[in-house]
């Protein structure tokens, strides 16, 4: 039986399958869906609001035009609405994951996230994704980059491909080096 999660995100592909969009619909619509996302989480009101259940799904469908109009397309819009009567907007984050999974595999894409300490440069970025190319046995045309900054891994990086993950950061070695140490000492 398929997640609530799965079933939302197919019948966003199939629908866009069905409408024979192209690729730059398919961007369009992931890149809207991320952006909705991301003003969930950098306004917790909003998602708590939209999934409350003492608010009624024409204030639902309402605060949803009024926030999203003109600002994404109908199909994402609408989409929001079927969230909001659904009582899924819960789900939402787990739908967007999903549908950017079915949209790597569609395109035939490799999505990696890169995690530094410090913002890297172009040149590192280059040469992390024609490595990883390599790694994965794709082209780095095919390698989809997400940059992510976190200063407690002191320095060096981690790169995330699914489930695999290539931790050349300093916080593991200094990790590392702690449990030789402790093994020597105890």
């Amino acid at each position: 039986m398929a997640s609530v999660e799965k079933t939302y995100a197919d019948a966003m592909f199939s629908l866009l399958q069905d409408e024979k969009a192209d690729r730059t619909v398919f961007d369009t619509v992931l890149g809207q869906l991320r952006v909705v996302d991301e003003s969930f989480k950098q306004t917790p009101d909003l998602y708590k609001l939209m999934n409350t259940p003492t608010i009624s799904d024409d204030e639902k469908i309402g605060i949803v035009n009024a926030v999203f109009d003109g600002k994404v397309s109908d199909y994402v819009r609408n989409f929001l609405r079927l969230l909001a009567v659904k009582k899924r907007i819960g789900c939402y984050p787990r739908i967007v994951r999903e549908f950017r999974k079915q949209y790597n595999e569609h395109f035939g894409l490799a999505e990696i996230v890169i995690t530094s300490a410090m913002p890297i440069s172009a040149e590192q970025r280059g040469r992390i994704v024609a490595k990883m190319a390599t790694v994965i046995g794709t082209t780095q045309e095919k390698v989809v980059v997400s940059e992510k900054v976190e200063k407690d891994l002191i320095g060096g990086i981690t790169v995330d491909y699914g489930n695999i993950r290539y931790d050349g950061s300093v916080k593991t070695r200094l990790g590392e080096l702690a449990k030789d140490i402790t093994g020597v000492v105890a």
